[in-house]
């Protein structure tokens, strides 16, 4: 169970997180911006109860995949599986990219070397591949040091601060409910929902966990607990040591240093060339767990027959091992035809790829909670009506509301009008249209993909 959490809490790449999101949870939401990573925090935990209930009765590499086609069937499953897949392929390009240029600008502010971040981001990709082809436990080891020094850097910054009383003192009017009724709180909405994404990816690894009836169910929501937690305290922290007052003139400048600014404030320049060596590190963590979750999904549909046989093989250490290569071609492709173009790697690459990575997730888990209902009603199997019905249902509500939300707010993320956002979710559309269409190919040909997952080796098990 301990390496499930830290590949989701990994996965979620905290420090990017606080560096980056955080200082544009601020400008879009103000002093609310906390409250914001609660209420998702909240929301997501609602998710997690239908989520991981049904999660007992599975097992399969596919997480969304498997839940949709159980709960709507095989032609939902499909779809929904080739979406997943999109959008966890969009989302790794995204973070190569923005890790290869943060390598490349730490390089050469603090050793003077200059190296282009396409470099630094094929290196990236390459290292991630070879980690990941590797027995999964091993990857868990690096990402487990890796999330407990960018979580150490955290709490470093957040003792200072406490310690200092802030820089106006110390209060908690972000959680008055009367400041929620701010004009931005539906654009903090889209940046505070966004940070989350990954948590699900404990049902990942189900076949590579001993007992995964407890194991992922208790992983998912000590993940979702401690992301809870760590934003709404670590931004009520950055609020505290920028001062309510003050707050709009750091973020008058570059957004981006507002972390780094109060580290040198509050902690030390010495620190903060820390911060900027371990925020390469925590987009690295990010990359590996995005490249499992990725090679998993290909491994899930050759075995299940919906791509072909070949990507159902594993290694000696029981990891995908064709679906692992084709999943870093394909990426590390993407990232070479945006590199050829001349696109920014902030400004573009991330935008347009973690987009409709995030759109795509945020359907995913609402149609997974909708699966939930369908799959429970079908099945009688103990379970109480709040996880069975009432939380799947409200899960659902919440997250089609998030996800209209998001749609509507697109040009925030992407700075593109209507005809560039539907280009930007172009591929989750083609990845849905080509995986119902080869759910009714499968079904004019009398085949169906496999509707229960193989026997995993005892070895594999944790």
């Amino acid at each position: 169970m301990r390496d499930l959490v830290f590949f989701v809490l990994s996965a979620a790449a905290p420090l990017t997180v606080m560096a980056g999101f955080a200082a544009l949870a601020f400008l879009f939401g103000g002093v609310v911006a906390p409250a914001g990573f609660l209420i998702a925090g909240i929301v997501f935990t609602v998710f997690a109860v239908g989520f991981t209930a049904m999660s007992r009765h599975l097992r399969g590499s596919g997480a969304f995949y498997v839940y949709i086609r159980q709960g709507l069937g095989p032609l939902a499953g499909t779809g929904a599986a080739l979406v997943a897949y999109v959008a966890y392929a969009l989302g790794q390009v995204g973070f190569v990219a923005v890790a290869g240029l943060f390598a490349s600008t730490t390089l050469r502010d603090l050793l003077g070397w200059s190296a282009p971040w396409q470099v630094c981001a094929l290196v990236l990709g390459v290292l991630v591949a070879v980690l990941s082809y590797l027995k999964v436990d091993i990857g868990a080891r690096v990402l487990a040091v890796l999330l407990t020094a960018e979580v150490a850097v955290l709490f470093v910054l957040s003792a200072a601060v406490l310690i200092h009383g802030g820089h106006e003192g110390l209060s908690f009017g972000s959680f008055d409910p009367a400041n929620l009724l701010t004009p931005g709180l539906g654009s903090l909405f889209v940046i505070t929902f966004v940070v989350y994404l990954g948590f699900e990816q404990t049902a990942i690894y189900s076949e590579e966990a001993r007992d995964p009836r407890r194991t992922v169910s208790r992983a998912t929501y000590i993940a979702v607990a401690t992301l809870a937690v760590l934003y709404t305290f670590v931004s009520w922290v950055i609020l505290m040591g920028a001062g309510p007052n003050r707050l709009a003139s750091l973020l008058a400048g570059d957004p981006a240093d507002l972390v780094f600014g109060l580290n040198t404030e509050y902690v030390g320049t010495a620190m903060t060339d820390v911060m900027h060596v371990l925020i390469i590190t925590s987009f690295f963590a990010g990359v590996l767990a995005l490249q499992n979750a990725g090679s998993r999904y290909l491994f899930s549909l050759g075995r299940d027959g919906v791509l072909p046989a070949a990507f159902a093989r594993t290694n000696r250490g029981q990891t995908p091992s064709t679906a692992g290569v084709t999943h870093t071609v394909v990426v590390l492709g993407v990232l070479g035809g945006f590199a050829l173009a001349g696109l920014d790697p902030y400004r573009q690459i991330v935008a347009w790829t973690n987009t409709p990575a995030l759109v795509g997730v945020l359907a995913l888990e609402a149609a997974t909670s909708i699966a939930v209902i369908r799959f429970f009603h079908r099945n009688r199997t103990g379970e109480t009506a709040w996880q069975r019905l009432v939380a799947p249902a409200l899960a659902a509500v919440l997250l089609a509301a998030v996800l209209v939300l998001v749609i509507l707010r697109m040009n925030l993320l992407t700075n593109l009008g209507p005809t560039g956002n539907f280009l930007v979710l172009s591929p989750l559309i083609a990845g849905l249209l080509a995986g119902c269409g080869r759910a009714l190919w499968l079904r004019g040909a009398h085949r169906h993909p496999a509707e229960e997952s193989g026997p995993v080796p005892e070895e594999n098990r944790r």
